[in-house]
């Protein structure tokens, strides 16, 4: 990450942005665990300066924080069971019926709580290891998937995690590498 000093309200930025940014240290090697409240808060807060042109960042990095909520609440309501439980939106971790999964904004409120709804969005092959560490299989993953066009494609489909989620979440989701397939 990288700042372009010459706007109004830097001394409004947060110590913890200021930190990263003047260490270097991205969204991805952040010093907060990755999906904690604070890792969240920050990704927001350099997700506001982003929209506004006053910080770049770098890579895969700026083109998915301009399109995920990381850390906003929401509830999720598991239509099997009937349950519904909180949940932090575009936040991956492992579980599910598949190897990973998020919850992502549905568009929609709950009318009983007045609550963000979350829907549930399940990728990737449980018996299966993840290789984005090995340049062969990563290219052949890349190219099997298609991932250079799901740039165009919304995250609220798993080819989208699939490809782009080890970028910003390889910690997070226990894999070797931060790398992008």
């Amino acid at each position: 990450m990288k700042f372009i000093k010459d706007f109004k309200d830097f001394d409004k930025v947060s110590e913890e942005l200021k930190y990263h940014v003047d260490n270097g240290i991205g969204l991805d090697d952040s010093v907060f665990r990755l999906g904690s409240d604070a890792h969240s808060k920050l990704f927001e807060e350099a997700k506001q300066y982003w929209d506004k042109g006053n910080l770049v960042l770098k890579g895969k990095s700026g083109f998915m924080a301009k399109n995920l909520d990381v850390g906003k609440k929401a509830i999720y309501k598991d239509r099997k069971s009937g349950r519904t439980k909180d949940v932090k939106l575009d936040s991956p971790e492992r579980g599910g019926n598949k190897k990973f999964i998020v919850y992502r904004d549905s568009g929609r409120t709950d009318k009983e709580t007045g609550k963000l709804v979350a829907k549930k969005i399940e990728w990737g092959d449980p018996g299966l290891s993840v290789k984005n560490d090995d340049p062969g299989a990563a290219a052949s993953f890349w190219a099997r998937h298609q991932c250079d066009q799901k740039k165009k494609m919304d995250p609220n489909k798993a080819g989208f995690w699939a490809c782009y989620g080890p970028s910003l979440f390889g910690k997070q989701l226990g894999l070797k590498s931060t790398n992008p397939w």
